[in-house]
């Protein structure tokens, strides 16, 4: 097929694609998105049942999926120093970035020291918000909520909330009869 046509052809897809997006679900993605299936990406890298993986995510390395994840767009998931570890029903925000490595000794000392290496763990039933980052060496429990734009740097423990810069436990998940609600610790709440 002649470059030109298939240019062509390929425009026009492209243009159904986006359309049929913005009628069925009013987005309006990257073309890479209407492309490729965030499901069978995610089978692709061997993810439990009914995960599904943006075809903006990068992952690398050592990672482990569970069933019924969402990895949502622009995020990083790199295992390449050590295990990275995901469990099931767990929700990975936009932008969320984990790492299992930190080379900030290293570029400090000019290469004197090693980078900091370890597994990370997300345990079942857990929420990761948006634009948060997960360093290495730490595991989060299950039932967990992690606020927008935290940094995690230590381990969180099962039906914690946890929020902020480094990230600090702000209150309880709690499940019961009536379902789940949130205790949030301090004054004011």
């Amino acid at each position: 097929m002649e470059n030109r046509k298939f240019a062509e052809e390929f425009e026009g897809y492209m243009q159904d694609r986006r359309e049929e997006m913005r009628r069925k679900y009013n987005r309006v993605l990257p073309a890479g998105e209407l492309v490729f299936n965030r499901f069978d990406k995610a089978r692709y890298l061997n993810c439990g049942e009914n995960s599904s993986v943006y075809d903006t995510s990068v992952v690398m390395g050592d990672v482990e999926i569970g069933s019924h994840v969402w990895v949502g767009p622009y995020t990083l998931l790199e295992g390449s120093n050590a295990k990275l570890s995901i469990g099931d029903f767990v929700a990975i925000s936009a932008g969320v970035t984990i790492y299992t490595h930190d080379s900030t000794k290293y570029i400090l000392s000019g290469g004197a020291v090693p980078f900091d290496r370890g597994p990370v763990t997300i345990k079942n039933n857990t929420s990761i918000g948006t634009m948060s980052m997960i360093g290495c060496n730490v595991s989060i429990g299950h039932h967990c909520v992690i606020g927008a734009h935290s940094f995690v740097n230590r381990d969180i423990p099962d039906f914690s909330i946890a929020a902020g810069i480094p990230a600090r436990i702000i209150g309880k998940v709690v499940l019961d009869e009536e379902g789940v609600r949130f205790e949030y610790f301090g004054k004011g709440q």
